[in-house]
């Protein structure tokens, strides 16, 4: 038998681990007549078997209840095999926030300074958060949103521009609030009703990166230097333009590096 302080040497865990440890019932440990805990090697080996299942990544709870289920069985197999496909699914998400990440360095080493690249974007899929400033339609596709949320490191917040906006009168724009992926990865809602979802069709696309404020982000004065690209290379503003702001200046005082993709012929 071993005390506290043996036991939490011989297994290299902290006593307030031990604690933690016997509180959701991995260890089931005894006191001697003077009040001491005490332990077995069978306590050792249960919490080295409890800390192997976290390797694997499951929870405290989880593992606990694997270590008291019977062992060996197609059940635990299958709960392995379980794990094994969330791992790589988690994986395959942190291999986008790593990319998002390195798309706000490249924009904070760029300066934001007004850059034009004529390319393929990939269309989109989205949910309505607004129809201009009228924020009513996120009622209705409350549970939509929710689930594009969830995927927040493949989805992003997006604003949409119609081309209609751009030609009518005024001096402001008023943008759509979307949440939005690429429609190749589509497939990972899984129980979505696709009529509360949008198709934005990009394909051949100026990329248009600028550095603005909120408040000169919708007035069409700002757009001017796109417009005059467009015109110098024979291009045509051909749909509905989507705008990512990168939300780097977080407290919305100053100016934020907002990319654009803007259909064009």
């Amino acid at each position: 038998m071993y005390r506290i302080k043996e036991f939490a040497a011989m297994t290299g865990l902290p006593p307030s681990k031990i604690r933690f440890y016997e509180k959701h019932g991995l260890l089931a440990t005894r006191r001697e007549e003077n009040g001491y805990r005490v332990f077995s090697p069978e306590d050792a080996f249960r919490s080295n078997a409890f800390r192997v299942l976290l390797q694997y990544g499951f929870t405290v709870e989880q593992a606990v209840a694997m270590l008291d289920a019977e062992q060996g069985t197609d059940e635990f197999k299958r709960s392995l095999e379980d794990q094994q496909a969330k791992l790589l699914r988690e994986a395959d998400l942190l291999r986008y926030r790593l990319a998002k990440i390195g798309s706000a360095l490249e924009l904070i080493d760029g300066g934001g300074q007004a850059a034009f690249t004529l390319m393929d974007a990939p269309d989109q899929v989205y949910v309505s958060a607004s129809k201009g400033r009228d924020f009513g339609v996120s009622v209705d596709n409350e549970r939509e949103i929710a689930l594009f949320y969830d995927l927040l490191s493949i989805t992003s917040c997006a604003r949409i521009i119609a081309k209609r906006d751009f030609e009518a009168p005024g001096d402001a724009l008023d943008p759509s609030y979307v949440i939005t992926m690429p429609e190749s990865e589509a497939h990972r809602l899984e129980g979505v009703d696709p009529a509360h979802l949008g198709h934005l069709c990009l394909g051949k696309c100026v990329r248009f990166r600028r550095r603005v404020t909120r408040a000169e982000s919708v007035r069409k004065e700002t757009f001017a230097d796109l417009f005059a690209y467009l015109d110098d290379h024979g291009y045509e503003l051909r749909g509905d333009t989507i705008l990512f702001p990168s939300f780097l200046n977080l407290d919305g005082n100053g100016s934020d590096i907002e990319t654009l993709f803007v259909p064009v012929r």
